[in-house]
């Protein structure tokens, strides 16, 4: 049984088949690769392009540890301890060299679903990768055009058991703004609701997250976020599409107010071993200030075996009435070195 567990903007993606067995399985991913980034529009002028080697461009490199222990009666506790690591440096001083926790959680699973803690993938940052074709990786990526929560500490979540192709999934975590602050004061708490269908080649999801502050000031932080998405695997092409609505509010004063959107293929080549790639979106900024984004990632994969490939990837962004969007190969930033941008690279699994 594979059933995909994901949680909040907060629990990420999980496999059952992981847990199958009564031990600890190390796992990982080293990637590596060629990065150029160059180019002005909107509010980007006068930018330095960068070339770089780069570790974790189509996702990033990690080593984790995950396993299960039966406690009969259908009832199993669950583990997962993954970080992530740059492969291509070391520095006392650079964070990106050093181990850094990734989605690490505890917790238990059976008939009832499954209940886990820790700090957890986000949810919403989940969709957006499910549906993109870049799965949140390279110069290709959309999701980089969106602001995101791509993991909270101080997490819980809900998975439900499968009823007829649904999921649901509750996430709650206690703070998303760093290291807990004393008396709880400013800490930003978050409530995730998202059902989830998949029946064969249809996959239809929809979430709904609000982040609050814990107590009421003049700075209050108050964020509502919506997401809907599909795709439907035709065999030759998987085409999907997502829509959401980020609004948020600081005080009185409304700071976000975005419609994203995007489409985007993926389309192996027979048994070539090469798949295509291909996604376009936009930030459409309902503010005053009206600047927009759009962005368009073009790819290539070409798997060497089920565990090693090669990819290359493109990505262009547009901006608009000032928009200051850079390319860049991580999810949940901006670049910083212009608009188009171009990787190539190599990734194995183990």
């Amino acid at each position: 049984m594979q059933k995909k567990l994901i949680a909040l903007a907060v629990a990420g993606l999980a496999s059952s088949a992981v847990f199958a067995a009564d031990n600890v399985t190390i796992y990982g991913r080293m990637d590596l690769g060629y990065l150029n980034q160059s180019g002005n529009s909107g509010g980007v002028q006068n930018v330095n392009s960068k070339g770089s080697i780069a570790s974790g461009l189509q996702s990033g490199s990690r080593i984790g540890f995950k396993g299960s222990e039966d406690l009969g009666n259908g009832l199993k506790a669950i583990f997962q301890a993954e970080f992530g690591t740059a492969i291509d440096q070391t520095s006392a001083t650079s964070t990106a060299a050093t181990w850094v926790n990734r989605n690490s959680y505890v917790g238990l699973t059976g008939g009832f679903g499954t209940v886990v803690g820790g700090r957890l993938d986000g949810v919403r940052y989940g969709i957006f990768n499910k549906y993109d074709a870049f799965a949140g990786g390279t110069v290709g990526n959309f999701t980089q055009m969106t602001g995101q929560v791509d993991r909270a500490d101080n997490a819980i979540a809900y998975i439900s058991p499968n009823f007829n192709g649904f999921t649901a999934t509750l996430a709650y975590a206690t703070n998303i703004a760093g290291p807990e602050n004393a008396g709880n004061r400013n800490d930003l708490r978050l409530n995730t609701l998202m059902v989830n269908y998949e029946n064969g080649p249809l996959s239809l999801t929809a979430d709904y997250e609000t982040v609050k502050s814990v107590e009421e000031t003049a700075a209050n932080v108050d964020v509502k976020v919506t997401t809907l998405a599909g795709s439907y695997n035709f065999g030759v092409v998987k085409l999907s599409a997502l829509w959401d609505r980020h609004e948020a509010d600081v005080g009185s004063v409304n700071t976000v107010d975005y419609r994203d959107w995007f489409i985007s293929a993926l389309a192996p080549i027979g048994n070539t071993g090469f798949t295509l790639k291909a996604t376009y979106g936009k930030v459409d900024d309902k503010l005053a200030a009206n600047a927009d984004g759009t962005k368009f990632g073009l790819g290539v994969d070409y798997a060497l075996s089920k565990r090693t490939n090669l990819y290359a990837d493109f990505g262009k962004i547009s901006n608009k009435n000032g928009a200051m969007y850079q390319v860049s190969a991580v999810a949940n930033a901006n670049g910083n070195n212009g608009v188009r941008g171009f990787d190539i690279g190599i990734a194995h699994k183990f």
